[in-house]
């Protein structure tokens, strides 16, 4: 027992067994107490080491864990292959328009009432083959085949309507030409004998050349014919 607890030996009116009973209990108690203080201390520590631990092995857990890879999807795709598409077989060609070296012109026999002279052109296909013909010709008196061009050229007179005309080798197609006398005779102050007509089949930019001989005006600014489109006939 530590000296500051001794009992004096000397100490009157003091039972000694009753006071070393007191003091040793005292002692226990002081023992128990820092017993109880050392094993607190020594779970807090515990209980710290131990929450290290735990930490330190989620840490490493979560280090050293590899993302789980996505699986890879594979898509087949399946084509059909498709038939090329029929070649239409090409159409026939059909007639092609009538060049001019194709034809020859013919002027028909003139016809006249109320002061205006009509004269039938007549285009006859000289070629082996079909060709067409579409549309008005372009007509003008001139001074001679491939001369100077006398007064203003034909206008275009409808009815009929244009349609398209299929000429079979030999066969002839027909236009109109019609020359007002009146409008010579009374309003043109130029007046000359023609005696040629120059005609340009439709679409084609050749003229052809036929004989007529009859009154013209050479004043260009007055325009004394026309002509209808082409139609079919004998």
């Amino acid at each position: 027992m530590p000296n500051d607890l001794a009992v004096p030996d000397r100490e009157p009116g003091v039972n000694r067994a009753a006071l070393e009973n007191v003091i040793e209990s005292d002692a226990h108690r002081m023992k128990g107490w820092s017993s109880m203080k050392a094993s607190a201390i020594t779970g807090r520590r515990l209980l710290a080491v131990s929450c290290l631990t735990s930490l330190a092995l989620l840490a490493a857990a979560c280090g050293s864990s590899t993302p789980t890879a996505t699986p890879t999807r594979t898509v087949t795709v399946t084509v059909t292959p498709t038939s090329p598409p029929a070649t239409a077989s090409p159409a026939p060609p059909g007639p092609q328009p009538c060049a001019t070296a194709a034809l020859k012109l013919a002027v028909g026999q003139a016809n006249g009432a109320a002061g205006t002279i009509f004269y039938p052109l007549d285009f006859t296909n000289t070629s082996s083959s079909a060709c067409t013909m579409y549309g008005y010709p372009g007509v003008a008196f001139v001074s001679s085949p491939g001369g100077s061009v006398i007064g203003a050229p034909a206008k275009r007179r409808t009815p009929p309507a244009p349609a398209l005309v299929t000429l079979a080798p030999g066969a002839t197609a027909h236009a109109t030409l019609a020359v007002s006398d009146v409008l010579i005779g009374n309003n043109c102050v130029d007046k000359v004998q023609v005696k040629w007509v120059q005609v340009y089949p439709p679409d084609q930019f050749s003229a052809l050349f036929a004989h007529l001989s009859r009154p013209g005006c050479a004043d260009k600014s007055l325009v004394t014919m026309g002509v209808t489109t082409v139609t079919s006939g004998p």
